[in-house]
């Protein structure tokens, strides 16, 4: 029986052209070889890309060499497969790892095939660098193909420096959305080890967020939405019980990492 493959996964290995690979060469080393376009690309964004092989816990691709940003050797990163990444992963984060795992696998036994393909999958932890310090990562996943019992044969990781969010920065959240599923949002509870998801915003919220995350005034939006000023506030103050923030600031961190706004959505 054909392995279905995604139009995302022809794509990715035509741009890498079978060379922006993480492999084992004779000598048995690690090593990358980069399509210059996209490498460029990658590293303005500060993101890492990676063809995880989900089957055997090991990394196919990757797309950017992370020792000038975080320090590490490929090898020593990359090197023991998704073992040695998830070493690296602040403690207090394998919790919210290890609970957004569990929710895709109950999502995907509830998903069609296509619903698979479509399924955006995002979630965000500090990594360790070499020097002992951490970073701020928003990963983003997709599937890129599924062996014939549905289940997942290989992933497109995106790991992305998040360098907005202060070092003491501590919301940690999940989210699963696509074409023709019903999105989801959680925050992670490390108190109690444990997610409670919050309720998406409607699409008169989503028009509200974007103004303020571009720093208007309530009244400034008002006058674009043609609403009261009260009305916006009234909004406000529904958004942040709504996502249990505090201020404005917190809610422009939670869209970022989240993005909400994103117009894949």
């Amino acid at each position: 029986m054909a392995i279905p493959t995604t139009s995302a996964h022809s794509d990715v290995l035509s741009l890498w052209n079978s060379k922006n690979i993480l492999n084992k060469s004779n000598s048995n080393r690690l090593h990358v070889e980069s399509n210059p376009l996209l490498t460029s690309i990658f590293q303005m964004v500060r993101t890492v890309p990676i063809v995880v092989d989900v089957k055997k816990m090991t990394q196919q691709y990757v797309g950017v060499d992370v020792e000038e940003w975080w320090g590490w050797k490929i090898e020593e990163i990359f090197g023991e497969g998704v073992l040695s990444y998830t070493k690296l992963i602040h403690p207090s984060d394998l919790g919210v790892h290890n609970l957004c795992n569990k929710l895709l696998f109950y999502i995907l036994e509830r998903c069609s095939t296509e619903d698979k393909y479509n399924l955006n999958i995002l979630l965000n932890f500090k990594l360790r660098k070499s020097d002992g310090s951490y970073i701020h990562i928003t990963q983003s996943a997709k599937i890129l193909e599924l062996d014939p019992d549905g289940s997942i044969r290989s992933l497109l990781v995106l790991l992305q420096e998040n360098n907005t969010l202060s070092d003491s920065y501590q919301r940690r959240y999940i989210r699963f959305w696509g074409k023709d599923f019903d999105g989801r949002l959680y925050e992670y509870l490390p108190d109690v080890e444990d997610l409670q998801q919050i309720e998406l915003p409607s699409k008169r919220e989503i028009e509200i967020i974007s103004y303020l995350v571009s720093g208007e005034e309530s009244k400034t939006i008002a006058e674009h939405l043609s609403i009261s000023k009260h009305t916006v506030d009234t909004h406000r103050r529904h958004l942040l019980q709504k996502f249990y923030l505090k201020n404005t600031g917190e809610l422009i961190n939670l869209v970022h990492i989240t993005r909400l706004l994103d117009p894949s959505n």
